[in-house]
């Protein structure tokens, strides 16, 4: 905050008080900016008035600012004549090394023009000094390429992006103009793989020289030993771009791009870097070795499979039929989708139920299916139902869990050996963690082994595809 007073008054140079003929006076000490921070060039806009009941013109010879030591800090000359009643503006520089309360004194001088005499008039300024502060705020959000794209399929204009502001694409697809130009054919996307990066000055003092760079590693298991290392252990690196140049950016400003990761089959943990320096380091001759981070999963995983209202029954020649509901919580659609048994102590997929291909599932849609397996009773507690499927690109398994039969110690001639209502299966506590990414390809035209479709759905009631 700034505080400004004011100490008016005309002195006669080399003699006693008196009235002077030409009545000058500085105006009220404009500071920009208002809260200038430690080596931040501020600006001390000065107005030097002659008062309407002059008797004299007046010359200003000079306007000049002095410290609370009396050190002239800046000063014009020859700012120019005034006439009662007129006004001038003169601006003034000075920087602050420390923070702190800053005691300034703005002096103007003017020769009168009656008796030649000059006469000095003052006013004082207080200014707080911020500490210098260079910070930088880097925001993330994953979008889908449809998401740069209107309605009808061509490309939309930043205003429509959803983000607001967006000042170019880097990267992958090209820029905001890339299109078919003006052929009437259906415009690609301009990205592959969007990632819309908002960088915001917090600080003090300007960031300049930024640059962004993204780089992505495997989650969930992408990796090609199943669990994001390579061969070798390491991160197995799914995308490296960058850097790209962005404009300077002030303080409490903000820059907002698309920085495209390009093409992608596996979802990847992407960290966006920026690397920029502060103005306050230019006479260090320091390059851009300042950073900020900021980490976004991509593509962002919308459809949730969940299996819900499971009923375990015995079946023919001993074996064990689930009977559930598969279906999709999320909002983004599941194609591909097949349904097999999984692997669990004591539990090992029949011929007649080793894999069920779906198909796709939207949002909040569900089919039925059923799955046999042979279970060991006295072993097995649960049997995993594996799901696979793909979305934006990328092929996920999920598996789930529902809970294996009882050992049958009382004879009941046979029929269901165990229930699991809606909100069991799917639930916290039936969810199982493991989770795992594999490339697209073999998506479609799964081998289906057997299955068969039941409950309330119509979907695939003509059986496993062949």
């Amino acid at each position: 905050m700034t505080i400004l007073s004011a100490v008016g008054g005309a002195f006669a140079v080399g003699g006693a008080a008196a009235v002077p003929d030409a009545r000058i006076t500085v105006g009220e000490v404009g500071v920009s900016p208002g809260d200038p921070a430690v080596g931040e060039r501020t600006a001390l806009n000065v107005t030097v008035s002659n008062s309407g009941g002059s008797d004299a013109a007046a010359n200003v010879t000079e306007v000049r600012v002095r410290d609370a030591d009396g050190d002239v800090l800046d000063s014009v000359s020859g700012v120019g004549a005034l006439s009662a009643g007129d006004s001038l503006d003169a601006t003034l520089w000075t920087t602050f090394e420390e923070p702190g309360e800053k005691r300034l004194t703005v002096e103007a001088v003017a020769n009168q023009s009656t008796t030649g005499e000059f006469v000095t008039v003052s006013r004082d300024a207080v200014i707080e000094v911020r500490p210098t502060e260079v910070s930088l705020d880097l925001r993330t959000r994953a979008l889908d390429p449809e998401d740069l794209q209107s309605d009808d399929g061509s490309e939309s204009p930043a205003a429509d992006l959803g983000v607001g502001g967006i000042q170019g694409i880097f990267g992958g697809g090209g820029g905001l103009d890339a299109n078919d130009g003006g052929q009437g054919e259906e415009s690609p996307p301009v990205a592959d793989s969007p990632v819309a990066v908002t960088v915001v000055n917090t600080g003090t003092t300007t960031a300049d020289r930024v640059s962004l760079r993204a780089v992505g590693t495997a989650v969930e298991g992408g990796g090609d030993t199943g669990d994001g290392d390579d061969a070798d252990g390491d991160a197995d690196e799914t995308v490296d771009v960058g850097p790209f140049v962005v404009e300077d950016v002030a303080p409490g400003e903000e820059r907002r791009v698309i920085v495209d990761l390009g093409p992608l089959d596996r979802r990847s943990a992407v960290t966006v870097s920026a690397a920029f320096r502060a103005d306050t380091d230019q006479r260090n001759d320091r390059g851009a070795d300042r950073t900020a981070e900021s980490t976004v999963t991509y593509p962002v995983r919308e459809a949730t499979p969940t299996v819900t209202d499971a009923t375990v029954r015995e079946g023919a020649d001993g074996a064990v039929v689930v009977d559930a509901n598969l279906g999709n919580a999320g909002s983004g659609e599941m194609t591909g989708a097949v349904v097999s048994v999984g692997d669990a102590p004591g539990v090992e997929p029949t011929p007649a139920g080793g894999e069920y291909f779906v198909g796709s599932l939207s949002g909040s849609d569900f089919v039925g299916v059923e799955l046999e397996t042979a279970v060991n009773a006295s072993v097995a507690d649960e049997i995993p139902i594996r799901v696979a499927y793909t979305e934006r690109g990328v092929r996920y398994t999920e598996t789930l869990t529902v809970a294996a039969p009882e050992p049958d110690d009382e004879s009941d001639g046979g029929g269901t050996l165990g229930r699991i209502g809606v909100g069991g299966v799917g639930s916290a506590s039936a969810l199982a963690s493991a989770l795992a990414v594999v490339g697209l390809a073999g998506a479609v035209g799964v081998a289906v082994r057997s299955g068969r479709v039941g409950g309330s759905s119509d979907r695939g009631r003509d059986g496993p595809a062949p």
